[in-house]
């Protein structure tokens, strides 16, 4: 007899056989219902509003977590992750430097220059770094929050910028006075630590002023929002990749769903059949040895030989290490009346059936990949995914590569360097520079010289 009760969801539950009970567990939880970070009611009309002190909060999504979801979202998955690596390293290019426009003969020009005094101030409070981490925050939410903060020569009439300073898009809220009831445009950035249930019970927050390109100086620390425009969306941006945030949580639960059928599904590989004259006739051998021997016979002794014996089956038949091993058994006939029956030990390997449904979740997986880069935006050249699970040419890269910095990087870098920029031009407003991200033209092996190329240079 050969029973198999399964609990509530088919995820867990017991094999009986005759006196004997195994349990198993496929999965702890359905895989299929990998953590999803997106609740249900989740919409993009973020107008509920939420109050800390004196400020009223523009919620930053439904839940005003966007970008704690982002990261959580991202953070666990096997392909995102290096996309944005890839990405960020593509817009930073050669790294930030200092460049003039001009316009030659009709003809756009970014004449790219060096100013020491320029520089020691950049220098002088980490620029670079505080580019990249814009550049992390352009690539996950295509936005960044920057804190402007004087120096003292504000105090004698010679107003000017220390430092900028990163704030991180977890913890920074556009707000308004919560007095300005029918204000609609955000007058304040409010930080402080939103993982909390009850926002008025938080006191340890900070509220700045926004920046004022027009008057850059009006506080002394104030903080800019530098974002795309979502169309018909107020006050924050929807990022690309929030269309692709379910192809990223399928993607991320198949490892866990084929990690949890390897290690927990059933996985019976053998049916064994075994004659119940065998154990009769060993029962019998047993009660005789133990009339001999003076002992009391016990039902459980059987049980326990035949748990035994079975163990010793299973060592042969399971494992890598038993290559080689076989296992003898004999078939007896008997004569039934006028039927000649045939008994003996029978082991039929199960075929498992599970092909289709790797190769099934694999191609779920690639499409799954394909629907990241798109969100993410970059091409599946520049990111090694591709449908035919090949790498790709040297061609296909250059000719993306090529496409990406002629059409994939203003934007981008318009917008991450804008604060500094302001600044750049508060400070230095007679130098008329601005920052940019240098990069070096693409070009094919054969376009340069043959002590220059790549593989010259590994």
């Amino acid at each position: 007899m050969f029973n198999i009760n399964t609990s509530e969801g088919g995820y867990a539950g017991t094999v009986e056989c005759d006196d004997v009970a195994f349990s198993y567990a496929i999965s702890e939880t359905n895989p299929r219902e990998f953590k999803n970070q997106r609740p249900k009611t989740e919409s993009l009309n973020w107008d509920k509003r939420a109050h800390i002190g004196g400020y009223r909060i523009f919620p930053y999504g439904d839940y005003n977590d966007l970008p704690t979801q982002i990261k959580n979202i991202i953070a666990n998955n096997p392909t995102a992750p290096g996309l944005l690596a890839k990405k960020r390293d593509l817009v930073y290019g050669q790294g930030p430097q200092l460049y003039v426009d001009k316009v030659v003969k009709g003809v756009y020009v970014r004449e790219w220059t060096e100013d020491e005094e320029v520089m020691q101030w950049l220098e002088s409070w980490d620029y670079e770094s505080y580019l990249m981490k814009q550049i992390v925050d352009y690539n996950h939410i295509e936005s960044g929050f920057t804190k402007f903060i004087q120096g003292r020569g504000g105090r004698i009439g010679r107003p000017k910028f220390l430092k900028l300073e990163h704030c991180k898009a977890d913890r920074s809220r556009l707000a308004v006075v919560d007095t300005n009831i029918n204000e609609l445009d955000a007058t304040h950035c409010v930080v402080t630590d939103w993982g909390f249930h009850h926002i008025n019970s938080v006191k340890n927050y900070q509220a700045y002023r926004l920046f004022d390109f027009k008057n850059p100086f009006a506080h002394r620390i104030s903080a800019y929002y530098s974002s795309m425009y979502s169309f018909c969306q107020d006050y924050y941006t929807v990022p690309d990749i929030y269309g692709s945030l379910e192809w990223i949580r399928r993607a991320t639960a198949i490892p866990f769903l084929l990690k949890a059928f390897s290690d927990n599904s059933l996985n019976i590989k053998y049916h064994i059949e075994s004659p119940g004259a065998f154990w009769a006739n060993k029962k019998e051998q047993m009660k005789e040895q133990f009339v001999e021997e003076k002992k009391t016979f016990k039902e459980e002794y059987f049980t326990k030989w035949k748990q035994e014996f079975f163990g010793k089956i299973g060592k042969v038949l399971a494992g890598d290490k038993n290559v080689g091993k076989f296992l003898h058994t004999e078939s007896v006939m008997e004569v039934d009346g006028i039927n000649l029956t045939e008994t003996g030990w029978k082991i039929k390997s199960i075929d498992q059936n599970i092909k289709e449904f790797i190769e099934s979740q694999i191609k779920i997986s690639d499409r799954a990949d394909r629907a990241v880069s798109s969100g993410i935006g970059l091409h599946g050249a520049l990111g090694n995914i591709n449908e035919s699970a090949r790498s790709n040419s040297g061609s296909e890269q250059l000719y993306a590569l090529k496409n990406y910095l002629a059409t994939g990087i203003s934007i981008p870098e318009k917008i991450i360097t804008k604060p500094l920029n302001y600044a750049l031009k508060a400070n230095f407003p007679n130098k008329n520079l601005r920052v940019g991200f240098y990069h070096m033209a693409a070009k094919a092996e054969e376009e340069i010289h043959s002590g220059d190329r790549l593989k010259e240079n590994i």
